[in-house]
């Protein structure tokens, strides 16, 4: 007996131990559950068919100010309220408090369609969530809808996937009108370069820009029609085609010069540098355009391409760049030993006929040895000698996560993940 309670009394301790524990645990997280509940409003929206939490912050739950982006496009903005009545009234209600110095702000989180569980119901489906008093009261079936065939008779009726469209709009006009601005850059960029080989391969390029910068023009008529969208992927092909033509033709161009040119002279060298200046600027500016026109073909499909598939042609032609720039560094590396040049002192050794006459001065001077190089040379050299063409950017699959939208001082602003973009 005396045994048995030395091997039963451990026992009860650790047991009423683990008891304490479990109970703290699960008063904590029912604390934490509750105090989630009082600053999140879940909207039921058709009856039930989709949860849309909106939730009360504070200015210190924004890590970074910089991540949110304004939402100024007035038909986005029309979508959003026609479709998720709440946010309007959340919207009046920062801006009232804003005038009493107690300014609130609200996060609304779309989320993302693909989350969703697929029903085992209804083919094609997925499941929602409803609540009531007590949580979860049931859950429902959701079917996307064709966004093209919504009429504003059935703008109610469709309001599910009217939800997943307004989060399309949200991240379409943000990503396009990134890519837009970028493209203006680069027609800049093009207009500084200088003629290489005919104005007709720079007119190509430019008219090239201003085509991808075209669809890049957001408007809800692209991204809810699915008419236009196709329309706009179908040409945003056949701008791909003609993108990689012309790289092509650079990449080629620039291994051409280098096989023509194996041990050139100086006065050849420094000519074939400039020649290169601007094959290099067009291959970077043709590699950018390479990619708005894969980001703009994913988000023109709305997640319904993967990220792979858009951007196949991107990843192989810049493989083919880099390769084609491998060669070029080769071949500086070879022309810079050489010709004996200084990159970091921007000067190169005499030789020839200079060098024999220069020889004796350099006894007393031994700047006389040296000649130095065209203004501008060496950091054309430095340039070219990079052994990849532009860092390869990191492909985000935008459409994958729930679309968040900051209500702050009445005005809306899409918060982007820093991670995956902006």
């Amino acid at each position: 007996m005396g045994m048995a309670l030395y091997i039963i009394i451990p026992i009860v301790i650790i047991a009423a131990i683990i008891g304490v524990f479990v109970f703290k645990r699960h008063k904590a997280t029912a604390i934490s559950m509750e105090t989630m509940n009082e600053n999140m409003e879940f909207l039921p929206v058709e009856g039930g068919n989709i949860s849309i939490p909106i939730e009360r912050i504070t200015a210190l739950s924004i890590v970074n100010e910089n991540s949110l982006v304004e939402i100024k496009d007035k038909s986005v903005v029309a979508r959003i309220t026609q479709t998720i009545p709440a946010v309007a009234d959340k919207a009046a209600k920062t801006v009232t408090n804003q005038a009493l110095k107690n300014a609130d702000i609200y996060r609304v989180i779309i989320p993302n369609g693909e989350t969703l569980v697929k029903s085992k119901d209804m083919a094609g489906a997925a499941r929602g969530f409803f609540r009531g008093a007590k949580g979860v009261k049931g859950q429902a079936n959701l079917v996307k809808v064709d966004p093209s065939k919504i009429t504003k008779a059935s703008t109610v009726a469709n309001i599910g996937a009217n939800v997943m469209n307004v989060g399309s709009l949200v991240v379409g006009q943000y990503y396009m009108s990134e890519i837009n601005a970028k493209l203006e850059t680069m027609n800049k960029n093009i207009s500084k370069i200088g003629d290489f080989q005919d104005r007709e391969f720079k007119s190509r390029i430019m008219a090239l820009v201003g085509l991808v910068g075209e669809v890049s023009q957001f408007s809800t008529e692209i991204i809810e029609n699915d008419e236009v969208r196709t329309q706009k992927i179908a040409s945003l092909e056949n701008m791909k085609a003609n993108a990689t033509e012309l790289l092509g033709q650079v990449n080629e161009t620039m291994t051409g010069i280098v096989k023509s040119n194996p041990t050139p002279d100086y006065k050849t060298y420094q000519e074939k540098v400039d020649e290169f200046t601007t094959l290099v600027e067009y291959q970077n500016i043709l590699i950018a355009m390479l990619e708005k026109i894969s980001e703009l073909t994913y988000l023109l499909g709305k997640g319904s391409r993967s990220v792979d598939m858009c951007y196949t042609l991107y990843n192989k032609y810049w493989e083919l760049s880099v390769q084609a720039r491998d060669v070029l560094v080769a071949w500086h590396d070879k022309q810079v030993s050489a010709l004996k040049i200084d990159l970091e002192k921007k000067r190169k050794t005499k030789s020839g006929f200079d060098g024999v006459i220069s020889y004796i001065p350099s006894l007393l001077d031994e700047s006389w040895k040296y000649k130095g190089l065209k203004h501008g040379m060496a950091d054309k050299i430095a340039s070219q000698a990079q052994t990849k063409p532009q860092a390869r950017i990191e492909q985000k699959a935008v459409y994958d996560e729930d679309v968040q939208i900051v209500i702050k001082d009445g005005k809306y602003f899409y918060q982007f993940n820093e991670l995956s973009g902006g």
